[in-house]
């Protein structure tokens, strides 16, 4: 009998909805916009290094929470990339498959990563 083995890409690319900042534009104003996407790319860095600190332990509630959380801020600012990933994590948590999990939260850290310096750089390149 042959496993499968599934290969996952190490150069996955960041991909946005850019009709999610519209929206929050459209509701806030630019200006108010603008200043909740800096929030959230904190609070998600934040998540980011909470759910690597948690993904070390077992506390499987806690990373479920926080896991939760960077969904929902990802998807806000329209980082389309990051929420579906972080959605990966919850499932394989869910599943009990601790391969599946670390491999997940390896993705999540490096998708996390290239989504918060993209953002960074739209902003840079925005003036």
């Amino acid at each position: 009998m042959r496993a499968e083995i599934t290969q996952l890409p190490l150069g996955e690319p960041a991909r946005f909805n850019p009709g999610q900042l519209e929206k929050l534009c459209d509701r806030l104003g630019e200006l108010r916009a603008e200043a909740e996407v800096a929030l959230a790319l904190d609070r998600l860095s934040a998540l980011l290094d909470e759910v690597a600190r948690l993904g070390q332990h077992s506390d499987t509630a806690a990373l479920e929470e926080v896991l939760a959380a960077l969904v929902r801020d990802a998807h806000l600012i329209g980082m389309a990339t990051l929420a579906k990933v972080g959605q990966h994590v919850l499932e394989c948590l869910a599943s009990r498959d601790p391969t599946a999990l670390a491999a997940t939260l390896a993705r999540l850290a490096r998708v996390g990563d290239r989504s918060i310096h993209a953002i960074w750089d739209l902003e840079d390149l925005s003036g």
